[in-house]
C-alpha cells in the first residue's frame, strides 16, 4: 500500500475522530469519566474515539500495527509498520470545558516517522505532514505552508513546557526558571501534540517536555520538522513504547535552548 494511501487516511481518520471528539465535548457533562490516579483521568470518550480510529486502520491497512493510548499496555504488535494514537491529547482539558485538546496520530515504518497528523476539532485545523513534502494546516478546505518562527533569541522566545500534573518533578520547576531568566516567556497549554503542531506554525518559538509519550510526541514533531524547525531525537534508546524527553524549537534558537535544557 502506497504511502500516499496512508497519508490520506490519517487525515480522514483524524478528522473523523475529531468530529466524534467535539461532540463528546457538547455533552461533557454526561460523560463516564475514570479516576486512574493523582490527575490521570480518562473517560469513555476517548476510549470510544481510540476504537474508531483503530477499526479505520484496521479495515484500511490489515496488516499494520496500532499503539494507541488507551489500549498500550496490550500492545504485542510488530513496530515495522505501526500507528501510533492519541485519540484525544489533552483529555484534562477537555473534561474541564477547555478548549484546547487534539486527536494526534503518526505512522511509523522502518525506525522513523513518515506521516504526522494532529486535528484540532474545535477550531477545525487539521495539521498534517508526510516525511519530504513540507507541514499544511488545512481549515475551510484550504491548505497553507507551515514555518516554524524567525525568533533568533531566548530573550525574545515564547516556550511552552509541558509537564505531568500527576508526577511532580522539581527540574520542571528549575527548567521554567532558567527559561525566564533568559528572558523567555513561559506557558504550557495541556497538550503536547497540540503545542507541537503550534511550533510547527510559528505561534510558539519552542516546546520542551522532560518526559512525553510516543503518541503525544511523534506526529508533531515530524510537523516542526518538515516545518524546517529543529527536533531532538526522539525516541529515545529504550523505544516508542517509553517516554523520553521532548525539545523542538525554531532553528534560530535551537543551540541556546538545547543549551539550557541540557542541564535538566
Amino acid at each position: 500500500m502506497p504511502l500516499s494511501a496512508r497519508y490520506l487516511a490519517a487525515q480522514e481518520f483524524a478528522r473523523a475522530g475529531g468530529q466524534l471528539a467535539r461532540n463528546f465535548f457538547a455533552q461533557r457533562d454526561a460523560l463516564d469519566v475514570e479516576h486512574k490516579g493523582a490527575q490521570n483521568f480518562a473517560s469513555h470518550a476517548d476510549r470510544v474515539v481510540e476504537e474508531l480510529i483503530a477499526t479505520k486502520l484496521a479495515a484500511a491497512f490489515p496488516g499494520d500495527a496500532f499503539l494507541g493510548e488507551e489500549t498500550a499496555a496490550a500492545f504485542a504488535g510488530s513496530l515495522d509498520r505501526v500507528w501510533i494514537v492519541d485519540p484525544i491529547d489533552g483529555t484534562h482539558n477537555f473534561l474541564r470545558g477547555v478548549r484546547y485538546f487534539c486527536v494526534s496520530m503518526a505512522y511509523f515504518e522502518n525506525g522513523r516517522t513518515e506521516i504526522g497528523v494532529v486535528y484540532d476539532p474545535e477550531h477545525d485545523e487539521l495539521f498534517h505532514a508526510v516525511r519530504g513534502a513540507g507541514a499544511w494546516r488545512q481549515h475551510d478546505g484550504h491548505d497553507s505552508a507551515l514555518r516554524t518562527s524567525s525568533c533568533e533569541s531566548l530573550a525574545d522566545a515564547f516556550i511552552c513546557v509541558g509537564h505531568h500534573d500527576r508526577k511532580p518533578d522539581p527540574n520542571v520547576l528549575a527548567l521554567r526558571h532558567a527559561l525566564m531568566d533568559a528572558g523567555a516567556a513561559t506557558r504550557n497549554m495541556g497538550a503536547g501534540a497540540l503545542q507541537l503542531a503550534h511550533v510547527a506554525a510559528g505561534h510558539f518559538d519552542g516546546f520542551v517536555e522532560l518526559s512525553l509519550n510516543s503518541w503525544d510526541a511523534m506526529a508533531g514533531l515530524l510537523l516542526v520538522e518538515e516545518a524546517g524547525g529543529y527536533t531532538a531525537p526522539f525516541p529515545g534508546p529504550q523505544g516508542i513504547r517509553v517516554p523520553a524527553p521532548v525539545l523542538a524549537c525554531a532553528n534560530g534558537i535551537a543551540a541556546p535552548f538545547m543549551k539550557l535544557v541540557a542541564a535538566w
